[in-house]
């Protein structure tokens, strides 16, 4: 994943999170509401998007290369 990717996913998700609670949260992930575990991955994404802000675009985007650049060192099947 490019970082611009990356920017664009992470814009995605933070305005469905700002846009949108935890019904339309059930609806689109096929919890039901009616359980607890809906709403704790509903409080875990919200968490999620929250840490994800905490971060400026430039450092997410050193993160990514620096991913991105590991990766291509590793080889592609285990020895």
């Amino acid at each position: 994943m490019e970082p611009t990717q990356f920017h664009q996913l992470r814009k995605a998700l933070g305005t469905f999170y700002w846009d949108n609670g935890f019904d339309t949260f059930c609806h689109v992930t096929g919890f039901d509401p009616q359980f607890q575990h809906a709403q704790e991955k509903w409080q875990q994404f919200s968490i999620c998007i929250q840490a994800m802000g905490q971060l400026d675009d430039r450092t997410w985007e050193t993160l990514l290369e620096a991913s991105l650049a590991a990766q291509q060192t590793e080889p592609l099947l285990p020895r």
